[in-house]
């Protein structure tokens, strides 16, 4: 299936579709296996493959559709039963039989009249993965695998399978649900050309296992080169964004965004004393905890994005402030109204910005509600860290999922509404993260039948699902257009 692109000539408005692909290669993720077809990757009834015991699909029609590519994979995943293939090595090894047997070196996707991407295109960054251990250790597993699983194709050497993998790792995108989970991997190769920026003017959103882009600012033209959207959680210090673009994409991210000193000075910020200002105020809570990196030399960057950037080639920075406004002063103070700190108040900050360092790691990945840990916490920031304290606003979020998925109503309410802010400040105006936080919001407000508040946060839903998903994605269509008629209907 051809992708559908943007004429390049005509002016671009939020919300237009700039790019819709189907992906070159996608699996399934193994804990969405039995809950998912594998081939439109919709949550249905399913049936399973006769053959492999392995594979579930929603009907005929998608059985046949996938058959091409199951066809080969049936008999491997049958033979090496009970055992489950890890899902990169799935992959590869998809990707190595369309090349082997089918269109994969000739296929062209477009995403203009003209312009196209094929396999060959993409990067493989092989020096940075030779001298990536964990890369390289993830490698040797994978061949281990494939070696077993694919008795029937004549594997490439180690060199050729290693630029493989390469290309595989650094171009995936992971595959979202309407909730913005992640259910699978795919390869989309004309997707693969926008870069990376902090400060997006484009998104990705998938329906199934297709991905759309969407600009979410206004452009007097299509300028590919100019498109940026976010690879990554944007709910992080710099440092910690950076890093994880450097360790998973290397490259080092020197947008506006990562290196603006009025942003960073509130990712570690404590609050305040004076109840009536509103100011970070900076606390060293940790020496060794890094904010921000940056380039050592000018010119190093490229778009806001430094190429090539080896460990070396950058300085750390805590504090979140330039070097040169880096407090001498004995004693902390707010910068803003001069209200100052004494030595029991920095301790309480110290130890409570600890405490909660160590709880949200226990917390990561985890798909238990923490209702008492997310309380316990907030109940101790409370007057201590800032509104807008990174550690703060993903707290909140733990706190507002883990109270949704306990049908806590009221609680929940309590840390959307503090919740929005940080999404706003941390995610932009035009994230569909920040719209989901207000479909979901506003659909427990329709719950509790507190209409006017629950038509007030549908309609900001709306006016970003419309942007960032296109009036015709379920999500829109299913989920909030229903939500608000039904909000509207039962306010008059």
């Amino acid at each position: 299936m051809r992708s559908k692109f943007r004429n390049t000539t005509s002016e671009i408005k939020p919300g237009d579709l700039l790019l819709s692909e189907q992906p070159f290669a996608y699996v399934l993720s193994s804990k969405e296996q039995g809950n998912r077809c594998d081939n439109c990757l919709e949550k249905v009834k399913l049936l399973k493959c006769s053959g492999c015991q392995f594979v579930y699909y929603c009907g005929r029609s998608c059985q046949k559709d996938a058959w091409g590519d199951h066809k080969w994979e049936c008999p491997n995943l049958k033979r090496v039963a009970p055992k489950v293939i890890p899902d990169g090595a799935r992959m590869l090894a998809k990707i190595i039989n369309r090349l082997n047997r089918g269109d994969g070196h000739s296929f062209r996707s477009f995403y203009s009249a003209t312009s196209f991407r094929m396999w060959k295109d993409l990067m493989s960054h092989y020096p940075n993965l030779k001298a990536d251990k964990k890369r390289m250790d993830h490698f040797t597993s994978l061949c281990v695998v494939l070696y077993e699983f694919l008795k029937d194709i004549s594997l490439p050497n180690t060199v050729e399978l290693m630029g493989l993998y390469g290309r595989m790792v650094i171009n995936s995108f992971m595959i979202l649900d309407t909730d913005m989970n992640s259910i699978g991997t795919g390869i989309y190769l004309a997707s693969s050309i926008v870069d990376h920026s902090c400060e997006p003017n484009a998104v990705v959103t998938f329906d199934g296992k297709t991905i759309n882009i969407r600009a979410i600012q206004n452009m007097s033209y299509l300028d590919w080169n100019q498109i940026r959207i976010s690879y990554i959680d944007m709910m992080k210090t710099p440092y910690e964004r950076q890093n994880e673009l450097l360790s998973s994409y290397y490259f080092l991210c020197g947008c506006h965004r990562c290196i603006d000193g009025n942003q960073v000075k509130y990712v570690h910020a404590a609050k305040c004393l004076n109840e009536n200002c509103e100011a970070p105020v900076k606390i060293t809570w940790n020496e060794n905890c890094q904010l921000v990196l940056r380039p050592v030399t000018e010119g190093s960057t490229q778009n806001g994005v430094s190429n090539g950037i080896q460990n070396g080639d950058f300085q750390k920075q805590n504090g979140g402030c330039d070097e040169e406004e880096i407090d001498n002063e004995e004693f902390v103070y707010c910068k803003e109204c001069g209200t100052k700190y004494t030595e029991k108040h920095v301790e309480a900050f110290i130890k409570i910005m600890e405490f909660t360092k160590q709880h949200l790691k226990n917390m990561e990945g985890s798909s238990v509600a923490y209702v008492d840990v997310c309380n316990y916490c907030l109940d101790r920031h409370e007057g201590v860290l800032h509104p807008l304290n990174v550690m703060h606003a993903q707290t909140l979020d733990h706190a507002f999922e883990a109270h949704v998925q306990m049908q806590l109503w009221e609680k929940a309410c309590v840390y959307a509404e503090r919740l929005i802010p940080c999404f706003r400040f941390y995610h932009g105006d035009k994230n569909p993260l920040l719209g989901l936080l207000y479909l979901k919001y506003g659909k427990i407000l329709l719950y509790k039948m507190d209409l006017e508040k629950a038509v007030a946060q549908l309609k900001l839903a709306e006016k970003i699902i419309k942007t960032t998903h296109g009036e015709s994605h379920p999500l829109y269509r299913e989920q909030l257009v229903p939500l608000l008629q039904q909000a509207l209907a039962e306010a008059d």
